[in-house]
């Protein structure tokens, strides 16, 4: 249920690219651009000595540990030369990160020129990723130089996810640009992409505005998702705010709705327990069964048997069937031995008949 954009971030916080993650290798690197000196600390007079020691070794353990004793210096020399001897190093975790780290801090000098290495070297998911990593941390600093050089690129699924992260990053430094840049696309499509990063970086540094902006852009635009994107990138940072800012300012139910899935969902997996203090708060009944549902399905991913415990205890038809069914079946797949005992226990009634129709694994099978 959460909104794209928070998806794509866990990815790249699973990749190691999150903006959060993001920092530059060498922290004299801002005087250095100022002044235009590029001080060589590496072996013998530059680059071209270090490339001739490399050639020279014959360990392939020997010569990457040199390469990264050296690294930072060379980035900072010849940041081209330095990509091009780590693109053609055989494939591995080791080169990958290695890779990361030095457009890193290329980026940090020259984000232009870092993305037109990328573009030139790169493909799938590596370029997707790495253009993410770039377009970032580069459209806090230059916004309109980011979106524009961004824009030129041939129409592809990596330049779109480039531009939304670009969008995210402008927008958490100068939102009203960025989203008015969004709105003004003839693309309808994309407007509602980028408009929708904007929001959510907005939210990363004024989360009280940019929830009241998103709001009054998702009427305009007729897209309550929008709004629920931007909250739940608020919640991300303070759950219990983002929650009583939803219950004191928006009343209509079509208006919530979206919303209160995400904030279930954000509740179910950062703390349970104060979700189920929020859903029993909800006024409505109509949104404390929609809020229920979601947070137990999203319970079961981190802890279906708690899940299913809290599921038992509640009225019959409270949950869904489809509900009850992504629960028992989390369950099962965590602890087979432990659901069948569980389920005996079950008094009669629909989670009782759901978990009767689960076949429970043989030994031979967890095997």
């Amino acid at each position: 249920i959460l909104g794209f954009f928070l998806g794509l971030c866990a990815q790249l916080d699973r990749e190691g690219l999150s903006d959060d993650n993001y920092r530059p290798l060498v922290d004299g690197a801002p005087h250095e651009r100022q002044t235009g000196i590029k001080k060589w600390s590496g072996p013998g007079d530059g680059p071209s000595d270090l490339l001739a020691m490399l050639e020279r070794e014959t360990s392939p353990l020997v010569r990457y540990k040199l390469a990264l004793d050296h690294m930072e210096a060379w980035v900072k020399r010849d940041p081209r030369g330095a990509l091009d001897w780590i693109k053609s190093q055989q494939l591995s975790a080791r080169r990958k990160e290695v890779m990361r780290l030095a457009i890193g801090q290329y980026a940090e000098n020259d984000a232009k020129g870092a993305a037109e290495w990328v573009l030139a070297n790169l493909s799938g998911v590596d370029l997707h990723n790495t253009l993410i990593q770039i377009s970032s941390p580069w459209s806090r600093v230059n916004g309109p130089e980011a979106v524009a050089w961004l824009s030129e690129l041939p129409e592809s699924k990596q330049r779109d996810a480039a531009l939304e992260s670009a969008f995210f990053g402008w927008g958490s430094v100068d939102p009203i640009t960025a989203v008015a840049q969004a709105d003004n696309h003839q693309d309808k499509e994309l407007a509602s992409v980028w408009r929708r990063a904007a929001h959510a970086g907005w939210a990363k540094s004024d989360p009280v505005a940019a929830v009241t902006a998103s709001l009054n852009s998702s009427r305009q635009h007729d897209d309550m998702s929008q709004f629920a994107n931007t909250l739940a990138n608020w919640a991300t940072i303070d759950l219990s705010a983002s929650a009583d800012w939803l219950q004191k300012n928006v009343s209509a139910p079509a208006e919530r709705a979206d919303a209160i899935l995400e904030l279930s969902t954000i509740f179910a997996r950062q703390s349970p327990d104060a979700g189920l203090d929020w859903i029993r708060s909800l006024p409505d009944e109509k949104e404390r069964q929609l809020a229920s549902n979601q947070f137990a399905i999203d319970w079961a991913s981190v802890d279906a048997a708690a899940s299913a415990k809290w599921a038992a205890e509640q009225a019959p038809n409270l949950l869904t069937h489809e509900a009850q069914k992504e629960i028992l079946m989390g369950f099962l797949a965590e602890d087979s031995e432990a659901f069948q005992q569980w389920r005996n226990t079950l008094p009669e009634g629909p989670l009782k008949d759901q978990a009767t129709k689960l076949v429970v694994p043989s030994e031979d099978e967890e095997n």
